[in-house]
């Protein structure tokens, strides 16, 4: 692979009053532990952190208090939910869905719907990924989670909605991108099949548009898959080996 791999560590942040350990890449920051241990969490969201590992993710990511975040490919707000406590009330978090999504998966609007009533700091874009039409230079941080590999099985340009996001976001914004890996130089040929992705392909994609592979994490790494089966096989779900890539536009 083009970047080094450390040794695998897996923290399971601790929430609702209990103290936070370390995680993969460092102590788990105030701002996302309090996300964490938000009182209105759904029941169902919090289950969904062991396998998540939002704690290590969102450090890792630099969204801090008073940032403006898109969460790209959002669908019904898990992350949407925990980036809007981190940038608390002087934040904004987008979550942008392609309409598709929308007409298909009916819970993503009434979920979205409700958790912009709760959360005030909260907005929603119903946009094509290669046509979201952000502003340039209006974003601190873009995220796409467990996504791309989702894109690649889409109409939408993949460079175009690259260099949209360059352009949307500051000079030193982030790009963080998540998701499964598939076989070392498989590109986009496994993707319909097991929803996994080539992480160099999805490297080479993002830095033709101009960014930095500032830092890569762990906190996603599941070395004892063997990368073969689909994401959603019993025996992985929620345990395939994921990489964590922190893309940087330059200042």
């Amino acid at each position: 692979m083009k970047t080094s791999n450390r040794l695998w560590a897996l923290c399971i942040a601790a929430f609702m009053g209990m103290a936070v350990p370390a995680s993969a890449d460092g102590d788990v920051s105030k701002a996302v532990a309090a996300a964490m241990a938000a009182p209105d969490r759904p029941e169902e969201q919090v289950t969904r952190d062991a396998a998540r590992n939002p704690g290590a993710v969102l450090t890792f990511s630099t969204i801090k208090p008073g940032d403006v975040v898109a969460d790209l490919g959002a669908g019904g707000g898990y992350l949407t939910r925990l980036i809007s406590g981190v940038v608390g009330k002087d934040g904004k978090v987008i979550a942008q869905n392609p309409p598709e999504w929308i007409e298909k998966f009916k819970s993503i609007a009434p979920a979205l719907e409700g958790l912009k009533k709760a959360r005030s700091n909260v907005q929603t874009l119903n946009a094509k990924f290669d046509a979201m039409g952000f502003a340039e230079n209006s974003l601190d941080v873009v995220t796409m989670a467990l996504i791309y590999h989702d894109v690649a099985l889409s109409t939408a340009d993949r460079a175009k909605m690259n260099q949209e996001i360059y352009a949307a976001l500051k000079p030193g914004g982030v790009y963080l991108v998540t998701d499964h890996y598939a076989k070392e130089g498989s590109k986009d040929t496994m993707t319909d099949a097991l929803h996994r992705i080539d992480a160099d392909m999805v490297q080479d994609e993002v830095e033709a548009a101009g960014f930095v592979l500032e830092a890569q994490s762990d906190a996603l790494r599941h070395p004892e898959d063997d990368r073969n089966k689909i994401v959603f096989d019993p025996n992985v779900r929620g345990k395939t080996d994921r990489f964590v890539y922190r893309f940087r536009k330059e200042k």
